[in-house]
């Protein structure tokens, strides 16, 4: 009997054991490192997660190495909350207790760590870099299409438009630079490809280009990306005779024409001064304008009023003043025939 008891407490513990075993479904190496240190790892880091019951917390050895053993888990699952702690350091790559993390039986979970108050220094620094890289676009931008405007390269409305354009992207420029800031701060170089760390070592010194290419919330096109598509699709320039000068004093306008001639102009003027709500009379008269001036076989003149007809109904369209791909087309038909 007693014999019998020893082989079932035998067996008992046996089962135990593998009871054990088996409950450790899961674990998930990792490794604690220090931002920035060519790979330096970190010792006695606290690893815990609060938010899986099944995971009992853990540190880093001298390797920086530590496992966090899942009983109810597996490999696929995501896990979320996990902290990182050790006195005069913080946790770098929070976005995996955000966001979670996926176990796997094949990949090392890398912590990043920081000296206490690096990340807040590096975030100050980096906001500062990005709105003066916000402003110092926003001023480019402005001066190029001023300049634009002065050599009648654009109207008014134009310069407006594009302006409410420049205007807009540096408003949202500033709502995204402190999370664009935090982003930069909380990279670790070590982690870079080579590619990446030219550009971040071009950061550091203050490039604002930089600095737009590794935060990664701006547009792919600027807004003198786009203007300079959109001139170069439809160009305005004109010669400098016909600037030099009164525009009709140096033309030979016939006097049964003149009158005409003169008179649209003036409404061209008069409705770019109103082109919120005249925009469509505007672009109306300087078709007629150049029908006149094709008339007359003055080619130059007419298609640069066809141009300035075509601009403004893209730019109609643009502010969801209506469909003129009719107008469009019979403009751009007659620019061809002046080819």
């Amino acid at each position: 009997m007693k014999a019998l008891w020893n082989i079932l407490k035998i067996g008992l513990m046996v089962a135990a054991l593998q009871g054990g075993v088996l409950s450790a479904q899961m674990v998930q190496y990792g490794r604690v490192v220090v931002i920035n240190s060519g790979g330096k790892v970190l010792q006695g880091v606290s690893v815990t997660i609060p938010s899986a019951h099944d995971c009992q917390p853990t540190a880093s050895d001298v390797d920086g190495l530590f496992r966090l053993n899942f009983s109810e888990h597996s490999v696929g699952d995501v896990v979320v909350g996990l902290n990182a702690r050790k006195h005069g350091f913080e946790m770098v790559n929070t976005h995996i207790s955000r966001e979670g993390f996926t176990l796997t039986n094949r990949d090392t979970l890398r912590i990043v760590m920081a000296p206490a108050g690096k990340v807040k220094e590096a975030q100050m620094r980096y906001y500062f870099l990005l709105e003066e890289a916000c402003i110092s676009r926003y001023d480019s931008t402005m001066s190029f299409l001023n300049e634009q405007f002065a050599q009648q390269i654009i109207t008014q409305p134009e310069l407006n438009y594009w302006k409410s354009q420049a205007e807009a992207e540096l408003k949202e420029a500033y709502l995204q630079i402190d999370d664009s800031a935090d982003r930069l701060a909380r990279l670790n170089e070590d982690d870079l490809d080579d590619e990446t760390r030219s550009v971040y070592h071009r950061l550091e010194t203050g490039d604002m280009e930089a600095a737009f290419a590794l935060s990664g919330d701006t547009p792919a096109t600027s807004v003198m990306d786009n203007y300079l598509v959109f001139s170069g699709a439809y160009p305005m320039t004109i010669p400098e005779e016909y600037t030099a000068a009164d525009m009709y004093a140096l033309l030979n306008v016939p006097e049964s024409l003149r009158s005409d001639v003169i008179t649209l102009d003036n409404y061209c003027m008069q409705y770019e001064s109103d082109f919120a709500t005249n925009g469509a009379k505007y672009a109306q008269s300087c078709t007629y304008l150049g029908r006149i001036f094709m008339k007359i076989d003055d080619n130059i003149m007419a298609a640069f009023c066809f141009r300035k007809a075509l601009r403004a109904y893209e730019l109609l369209e643009e502010i969801e003043a209506g469909d003129f791909g009719q107008q469009r087309n019979e403009l751009q038909d007659l620019l061809k025939r002046l080819e």
